[in-house]
């Protein structure tokens, strides 16, 4: 089975089409899929859409991450309360995705990081994994994350390099990589290459879609389907088959989400 470690079809571009886009992913082999949220709102829509019933036998199975994106943290001056409701729900497998991004600095930074850290505090008493957004920020991030050592972590949509694998690894943290892993240039050369060099036992694919869609769609709105062709990519890398990297993934997501 195909798993999609993070999406967001309860994305504004993509909401309206869940249902045919999670069928969709159903019929290219996707066996599970992780819906991400990013405040609020969109964190309470991420656990419907998982709890909605699906009429056809290939719809796989959704579950739920429930979190303050780093670009909302000003709006908020701590854990909204509605979280410790549904960190208890049984389709919600992690918290985040949480972190920090100095790219857009949408919030002020000191906001960002004080928000991380109380979603950091959340996930450990609540024994939940975490979905990492750090993006032109792993010198902070790591900084903060050695404060709260034992929690799971997962470095969606992996940034930092060679320069911060091995501190990442050393934490525990998975990588999940994307879309981003088949295109053109210096840049996706160089992910590939890391995504070369770290353990099989870490990894995470996914689409991040709408975004990050992969070749040779780039340019247009993402989807779960659209997996397939990143496994294609990872698996030639790695010099494996798709069903060999894809019987990795599936453990691997088994192990860190917990899911069932």
């Amino acid at each position: 089975m195909l798993i999609d470690s993070h999406c967001h079809i309860n994305s504004e571009e993509l909401r309206a089409d869940s249902e045919a886009i999670i069928r969709r992913a159903g019929e290219v082999g996707i066996g599970k899929m992780l819906i991400v949220g990013c405040d609020l709102e969109d964190s309470i829509e991420a656990v419907e859409i998982a709890h909605t019933p699906h009429s056809s036998p290939l719809t796989p199975p959704c579950y739920a991450s429930i979190g303050v994106h780093p670009h909302e943290a000003k709006r908020y001056a701590d854990v909204p309360e509605k979280f410790f409701d549904l960190v208890n729900d049984d389709k919600v497998v992690a918290v985040g995705e949480i972190g920090l991004d100095y790219h857009y600095d949408l919030s002020p930074r000191d906001v960002q990081a004080d928000m991380f850290e109380r979603q950091l505090d959340f996930a450990k008493a609540h024994d939940m994994p975490v979905i990492l957004h750090i993006r032109e920020a792993m010198s902070d991030a790591m900084k903060i994350l050695h404060r709260h050592e034992g929690l799971k972590l997962l470095f969606h949509c992996y940034a930092g390099g060679l320069e911060y694998l091995d501190e990442v690894l050393e934490l525990g943290g998975l990588c999940a990589f994307g879309g981003a892993l088949t295109w053109k240039g210096k840049a996706s050369e160089e992910l590939r290459e890391v995504f070369r060099r770290i353990p099989a036992e870490r990894i995470l694919l996914e689409t991040d879609c709408p975004y990050m869609t992969p070749a040779p769609f780039r340019g247009k709105l993402n989807e779960p389907s659209y997996i397939k062709l990143v496994y294609e990519r990872a698996a030639a890398e790695r010099d494996l088959s798709v069903e060999e990297l894809a019987d990795i993934i599936e453990r691997n997501a088994e192990k860190f989400f917990n899911w069932r």
